[in-house]
């Protein structure tokens, strides 16, 4: 068997897989390690996240953990952490929506000094930010995502390791290299030696100690792979045919991504802004184009209806009622506006706010504003496209919960995107993907150099 562990933004959860591909189990625990911070900041406590993984692997049947063979992690990209020498957090998780970098002129300084254009809750642009305000522990020794910290703590390392999919995701980072920048990374402000060393994707990084493996109930020795970036675990989950798909993921965020063919990715270094090429396991690349809300979103509309009930003096039906209503109310309207979620911003436009579009005195009723959102949702992911991404592409395949309990939400997305909707049955793709990439990867890499598309 093996096993998978994705620490999340809301929860984290772990896999059972089989050599095979076949998943026997999943769990998950929401963590609740958000910490109170101001308005512009996104904190979680760093014990807590780690806490909580172990605890969802705790929940797996024993005798299956007895039986794992090899030991993967994924999580929330772009977040960092500070450690000290012995790997002890100095600081919070800063994660990927935190937006401190956003005051003025910050990130345009950034870019002057580094090339690089960085987004607020880029690890790299939150280093240089502790840098600047003085906020930087002076006893501090490395920086780490948290899958990586928690790779690291079940194998024994004082000091994280990274692979490229994480690395790329905080940015002053050498896609050709497949390594820091460290010009960059010095003209950013940072300490190049704070960094965590970068390997290749599938790199077993140690074994699981006596003391953890007694823990968590596997096996001591368990090898154990570098932490992989959670929208690259979730591809390789839920991906049958990866030349030919493209997949729409709706968690919190939202995310429309395809892996590009065999040999080929973008020009060096090229990003429009709107969507990014990252590292893939096995030599590939994919390219991704992001949202700040894709399910949350829909959440943001059941809240409202809420509020507005209470003000009504009125009792709200239990939130999956409510869901359920919206659902039922959005299929059956035939005149909407569109809403646009961008309601936190977006990273290529963080001034972006939330609309509704072609408002009539007629269609503003409940199930033209869902089927609107619908719209709007899927319409703001279809946008950050390139053509590459599209090229080829003969299904849509979706994954997270946000899709899988919204019926409406994957009837819009095969109406706009224009191809045949598929939902994967595949729960916990993050957790899942990492415990097949720790089974396939031994001897995978993420090669440098392949050539452009372009």
């Amino acid at each position: 068997m093996l096993l998978g562990i994705d620490i999340g933004t809301s929860k984290s959860a772990a896999a059972v897989v089989g050599e095979d591909g076949a998943v026997a189990v999943v769990a998950s625990v929401r963590h609740g390690a958000d910490r109170p911070a101001a308005p512009d900041r996104a904190e979680q406590e760093a014990t807590a996240l780690i806490d909580s993984a172990w605890a969802a692997v705790a929940q797996l049947p024993r005798e299956l953990r007895a039986r794992v063979r090899a030991a993967g992690f994924t999580g929330q990209m772009h977040g960092v952490v500070l450690l000290d020498g012995r790997g002890v957090p100095l600081t919070p998780l800063i994660n990927w929506q935190d937006r401190r970098a956003l005051e003025p002129g910050f990130l345009e300084s950034l870019h002057e000094r580094t090339g690089y254009r960085l987004h607020s809750g880029f690890g790299g642009a939150t280093l240089a930010w502790l840098r600047r305000h003085g906020a930087w522990p002076g006893d501090a020794a490395s920086a780490a995502t948290i899958h990586d910290l928690a790779a690291a703590r079940l194998c024994g390392l004082a000091r994280p390791p990274t692979d490229p999919t994480d690395a790329a995701s905080w940015g002053l980072f050498d896609l050709d290299a497949l390594d820091w920048d460290r010009a960059a990374v010095a003209a950013a402000g940072i300490p190049t030696d704070a960094l965590p060393t970068v390997v290749p994707c599938g790199t077993r990084i140690g074994a699981a100690t006596a003391a953890m493996a007694g823990r968590l109930g596997i096996p001591a020795g368990v090898p154990v792979t570098a932490a992989l970036g959670d929208n690259q675990a979730s591809l390789v989950a839920v991906l049958r045919e990866p030349d030919r798909e493209l997949v729409l993921t709706l968690g919190t965020g939202g995310q429309i991504a395809a892996v590009l063919p065999a040999g080929a990715r973008t020009a060096p270094g090229e990003r429009s802004g709107r969507w990014e090429c990252r590292p893939y396991p096995g030599g590939r690349w994919a390219a991704v184009g992001a949202v700040m809300c894709g399910g949350a979103a829909w959440q943001w509309l059941a809240e409202y209806v809420e509020s507005w009930l209470r003000e009504l003096g009125l009792e709200a039906p239990p939130r999956d009622d409510l869901y359920a209503r919206l659902n039922d109310l959005g299929l059956a309207a035939t005149d909407a506006p569109t809403v646009r979620p961008h309601f936190m911003g977006e990273r290529h436009e963080p001034g972006l706010r939330g609309a509704i579009d072609g408002l009539t005195m007629s269609n503003a009723s409940l199930g033209a504003l869902a089927k609107g959102l619908a719209r709007g949702i899927m319409e703001s992911l279809r946008e950050l496209a390139p053509p590459e991404m599209l090229a080829g592409r003969t299904r849509l395949v979706g994954t997270g919960n946000a899709l899988r309990r919204n019926p409406l939400l994957r009837e819009t997305a095969q109406e706009v995107f224009g191809l045949p909707f598929m939902l994967r049955d595949v729960f916990e793709e993050a957790a899942v993907g990492a415990a097949l990439h720790a089974g396939r990867s031994t001897d995978s890499e993420c090669t440098p150099g392949a050539p452009s598309l372009r």
